[in-house]
């Protein structure tokens, strides 16, 4: 892998976009509503930095000992470790393939909103557009890819990031204005230590903050291999995780008020960004300003992550003789086993 991060801070947005995703702003509250509020923030915020930060700090430094792809990184291991590599990198593609619809959908939403249209999500999904908006967020991730380390996917996080980041503090001061401000925050942030004897509650902590950390889909691994020696991978691991955490925190300080204001139930669940809240953006003052900032930033979010899980199962090794890289050409199946075929065997790194 002859490319690298053009800057540490390249770096750390780039994997900042890698973890802030639906996770953080679509899914976060939904799971806080159907886990007790506030209680759930105990064992989500001890998943988050005792548990996730660690293995972040692994996987970084076995994709930057390695500076290769996670199928590769398996069988330096050993030939029949590979096998594993190919788990995660199916595991991802699953993964991608439906988080590219749901980037579809939430683009749909936005230009809806930008057009001044309220769609119903059934009426959405009777039409069309699902498939188009599919292909289209499809064809844009792949191009991002394809442009390689430093003109894709680095351009694409240092431009996009810092947008998500001013649009939801806007987004959390006008909801500080929301009558239901106070109750939405009281939920958010009260602990009823009762539930926290619930391991379904902990379950829930643990799965959110493994998915949207990207820890063990081989995302980490593969952008560390792009990183340089002097970068402190403790340091950027905990980045990364305040990073995480503090959007999915913020992303609950704008929608929690707003589900008050309104008197929606708070456990609506992943219903919540296509049914309820456009019902809600369309019943708010200015809710066509705040419908159009909350489904971009959602779907800048989404893109950046959409992004990261391609660049995981494309093959580092295709590139172009400009340096550019390619998008495989052979199905992902028949890509690996080739992969998984010989190849010089390199020691396993040790971490210091």
């Amino acid at each position: 892998m002859a490319e690298q991060w053009s800057s540490r801070l390249g770096f750390l947005l780039a994997t900042i976009g890698a973890a802030v995703g639906l996770g953080n702003i679509w899914r976060f509250p939904s799971v806080v509503g159907q886990n007790g509020g506030g209680a759930y923030l105990v064992p989500y915020l001890f998943a988050a930095f005792v548990f996730a930060v660690p293995l972040l700090v692994l996987e970084f430094a076995v994709g930057r000992s390695l500076r290769t792809d996670v199928v590769s990184a398996f069988r330096t291991v050993g030939r029949r470790y590979a096998a594993l590599g190919w788990v995660v990198a199916g595991a991802v593609l699953v993964i991608l393939s439906y988080y590219l619809v749901l980037t579809g959908w939430v683009l749909s939403f936005f230009v809806a909103s930008l057009a001044g249209v309220t769609l119903t999500f059934d009426g959405f999904a009777a039409t069309y557009w699902p498939a188009v908006a599919f292909v289209v967020v499809t064809g844009v991730v792949a191009v991002v890819v394809s442009a390689g380390v430093k003109a894709g996917i680095e351009r694409l996080s240092t431009a996009v990031m810092p947008i998500v980041f001013v649009v939801l503090g806007g987004l959390a001061c006008y909801a500080v204005t929301l009558p239901g401000w106070a109750a939405g925050v009281a939920f958010f942030l009260t602990p009823r230590l009762s539930v926290l004897a619930d391991p379904g509650v902990w379950s829930a902590a643990f799965g959110q903050v493994f998915f949207s950390l990207s820890v063990g889909q081989g995302i980490m691994l593969t952008y560390a291999a792009y990183v340089d020696e002097g970068t402190s991978l403790w340091k950027s691991a905990g980045v990364i995780a305040v990073a995480d955490v503090a959007v999915a925190c913020a992303a609950g300080l704008v929608v929690f008020p707003i589900v008050f204001t309104l008197g929606v139930e708070p456990s609506a669940g992943t219903q919540l960004a296509f049914t309820t809240l456009p019902r809600a953006f369309a019943a708010m003052p200015f809710g066509r300003v705040v419908a159009v900032a909350f489904f971009g930033l959602l779907f800048l979010a989404a893109l950046t992550s959409a992004v990261s899980l391609l660049e995981v199962v494309a093959p580092p090794r295709d590139r172009g003789p400009d340096g550019r890289r390619l998008l495989p050409r052979r199905p992902l199946g028949a890509e690996l086993h080739a992969r998984g075929r010989g190849g010089p065997r390199r020691p396993v790194p040790r971490l210091r």
